[in-house]
């Protein structure tokens, strides 16, 4: 018995050291994922209303800080860039440990990007789990990758040796998200592009590839077996057609199997997007589309999930501090229609 001890004491140290260490070489300079992937595992358990999976479509378009400042809820965008949509299952099955009464939203609004090489966006800046392990042998499956190529995504370390004479003690210094996921990256805050040429068309179809029919129909079974509490979601991009038509044939996918189901393309005027302030690119919305769409989605939430507003509450101190400060941040880059929706963050 003390053998069996000492070798499991042995083995939970290396993990930390390892694990502490591959941390501190990978150092992503991309906050846009490292903060949010990393931040999510700081949250405090049972804190989070909802869990937010995604893309980009995802942390652009929701804006956390908004939506506690005006109503009190905890939805954390646990995404990054290019998040492969199909590793939605592994991220809710760790999501689930600390925060098992939450919402789960998957955005599908974004799955054409095939795994190669968007999933090491997701993989670097991931803690280790058991459940990392099978995510990672899925997606790099998916991608058809090599042995020693998965290997190195198992252990990123190896893919950053070119830092490990570089490294100073910042490296050391462990910089929590001090904006509980709100987006700050240029582009978002400054950019504004005219995207009203922009006409959807919800009658268009296309056919999807077979790993994303295998995908979308693999993540639909496990919601339905796991009994989970979700809610998928397509964000009103301003793309073409053929986005267009792939988006309304995953749409068709998940209505025809009766998942809990929430297309924003076709609240646009409610939401009151303007197409030619709202978006810093057709696939993302800017600071002012972001305030919008999370003013109408936080509705949305609280009137069909009941969530109740916890402003003032000792246990969330850490998301109004958040707010504080991430509105101080943003404030010079508002604009006047962006009040309308600020009644209570100033």
């Amino acid at each position: 018995m003390k053998k069996i001890f000492k070798c499991t004491l042995f083995a939970l140290i290396f993990i930390f050291l390892f694990t502490t260490l591959q941390g501190v070489l990978v150092g992503n300079p991309d906050s846009r994922d490292s903060k949010r992937i990393a931040g999510f595992f700081d949250l405090p358990d049972e804190s989070l209303d909802v869990v937010f999976l995604g893309s980009s479509a995802t942390y652009a378009f929701w804006n956390a800080p908004v939506a506690w400042s005006e109503y009190g809820i905890t939805v954390y965008p646990f995404s990054n860039s290019a998040q492969p949509s199909f590793a939605a299952k592994y991220l809710i099955e760790d999501a689930k440990k600390r925060h098992p009464d939450a919402l789960y939203i998957i955005n599908v609004t974004h799955i054409l990007e095939r795994y190669d090489p968007y999933i090491d966006n997701l993989l670097t800046n991931y803690p280790f789990t058991l459940n990392k392990i099978r995510m990672t042998n899925y997606l790099c499956s998916q991608a058809d990758f090599s042995f020693v190529k998965t290997l190195g995504m198992h252990f990123p370390v190896f893919r950053y040796k070119e830092r490990w004479s570089d490294l100073s003690l910042s490296d050391f210094e462990k910089k929590p998200d001090a904006y509980m996921g709100g987006s700050r990256y240029d582009v978002f805050l400054k950019q504004s592009k005219d995207v009203s040429s922009y006409n959807p068309d919800f009658n268009l179809r296309t056919e999807l590839e077979d790993y994303e029919i295998e995908g979308m129909n693999d993540l639909m079974d496990y919601c339905e077996e796991e009994n989970a509490n979700v809610l998928f979601i397509i964000m009103p991009q301003a793309v073409g057609k053929e986005r267009i038509a792939k988006q309304n044939t995953i749409a068709e996918m998940l209505e025809s199997r009766g998942m809990n189901f929430l297309d924003l393309r076709k609240h646009a005027d409610e939401i009151g997007i303007d197409y030619e302030v709202d978006y810093y690119n057709e696939r993302h919305t800017n600071l002012h589309g972001s305030i919008k769409v999370t003013d109408y989605l936080s509705r949305y939430l609280i009137e069909n999930y009941g969530f109740e507003d916890k402003r003032g509450q000792k246990s969330y101190e850490n998301w109004q501090t958040a707010s504080d400060k991430y509105f101080k941040l943003v404030k010079p880059y508002l604009i006047e229609s962006d009040y309308e929706y600020l009644k209570n963050s100033f």
